[in-house]
C-alpha cells in the first residue's frame, strides 16, 4: 500500500457502482485508481470524492496496469467557491485540468500538487479574477521550465507547446471571467 497527498482532478463513472478517479498526487504526479463500489449506499467512500477535494489517499498500486485501486480517502479540504460560483468551478476545472494534462504519470510533483492546491485555496478564498488566471499558467510554466521572462512568448503558448493542447475548459473560464 501506497499513501500519497492528492487531488481529485477528474472522476468518471466505471460502472454501476463503481468510479474511475483521477488525482494529481504530490509523489506520483498524475494517477488514475477505481474506486470499486464508491456509489453502493453505505460505502465507506461516500462523499469522499467530489471533485477539487484534497485528501490524503491509500492506494494498492497495480503492477500490471496504469489504474491503481483506491483504498482509503481521508479529506483535508474541501473545495467552496467565493464570488460567483459559476466562474469559481471554471476557473478550478482548467486548473485542474491543465495541472493533470502536463504532470508527469508517475512521477512526483511536489510543486504542481502544492501550486494547484494554493490555486484553489486561493479561489475559495477570493472571487475568481483574470490576474489569479494569468498567475497560474505563468506559475505553471515556470514550474515546468519553458517560462519565457522577456515575455516574447506568453505562458499559455508555451505551455500549448509543451503539452499538445491546452484543456477546452480554458474558453470556458476566459469566458466565465468576463461576465
Amino acid at each position: 500500500m501506497e499513501h500519497c497527498r492528492a487531488i481529485l482532478v477528474r472522476k468518471s463513472r466505471w460502472s454501476e457502482s463503481s468510479l474511475i478517479i483521477t488525482w494529481l498526487t504530490d509523489r506520483f504526479g498524475t494517477l488514475r485508481t477505481s474506486a470499486r463500489g464508491a456509489l453502493r449506499p453505505g460505502s465507506t467512500l461516500a462523499g469522499k470524492l467530489d471533485l477539487f477535494h484534497c485528501a490524503e489517499i491509500t492506494i494498492a498500486m497495480s503492477r500490471t496496469s496504469s489504474l491503481h485501486s483506491l483504498r482509503e480517502v481521508t479529506v483535508e479540504s474541501s473545495f467552496r467557491a467565493c464570488g460567483s460560483p459559476y466562474a469559481s468551478l471554471a476557473l478550478a476545472s482548467y486548473f485542474a485540468e491543465l495541472s493533470a494534462a502536463v504532470a508527469p504519470p508517475m512521477q512526483a510533483s511536489h510543486e504542481l500538487h502544492d501550486l494547484l492546491g494554493r490555486a484553489l485555496d486561493h479561489i475559495a478564498a477570493k472571487p475568481p479574477s483574470r490576474r489569479a488566471f494569468d498567475h497560474f499558467e505563468a506559475e505553471t510554466a515556470r514550474l515546468l521550465g519553458v517560462f519565457d521572462p522577456s515575455g516574447a512568448t506568453p505562458p499559455h503558448v508555451a505551455l500549448a507547446q509543451l503539452c499538445g493542447n491546452l484543456p477546452r475548459s480554458r474558453t470556458g473560464a476566459l469566458k466565465a471571467l468576463e461576465l
